[in-house]
């Protein structure tokens, strides 16, 4: 697994810790509206006040990290998703019959 993304240094802290929050979707919407300050794009009041007052690198540079992120957790889902089981009693291993009875 690829190590997780490291912000810029012109990254906002409060921004970077707030991004644990986000699903991968919303971080997506985030880069996206960095780049474009859609006012009709679906991101968090705090993102839309914080990127009135920042300039166009920092929103750059946010953009690119919220982008990093949910690939790193794009990536890191199949793993997560691999290590469940689906409930399902597939063992079909030695010392399993797999309901075959020897009388």
């Amino acid at each position: 697994m690829p190590p997780s993304p490291s912000p810029h240094d012109a990254v906002p802290d409060f921004i970077v810790e707030r991004f644990a929050d986000h699903s991968i979707e919303e971080l997506r919407n985030i880069a996206s509206y960095a780049e474009t300050l859609d006012q009709s794009a679906d991101v968090p009041d705090y993102i839309v006040r914080a990127f009135a007052i920042q300039d166009d690198e920092t929103r750059t540079v946010v953009a690119i990290y919220a982008d990093e992120l949910a690939g790193f957790l794009e990536a890191s889902e199949p793993a997560a998703n691999e290590d469940e089981s689906d409930g399902r009693d597939d063992d079909r291993g030695p010392g399993r019959m797999g309901g075959v009875f020897f009388g």
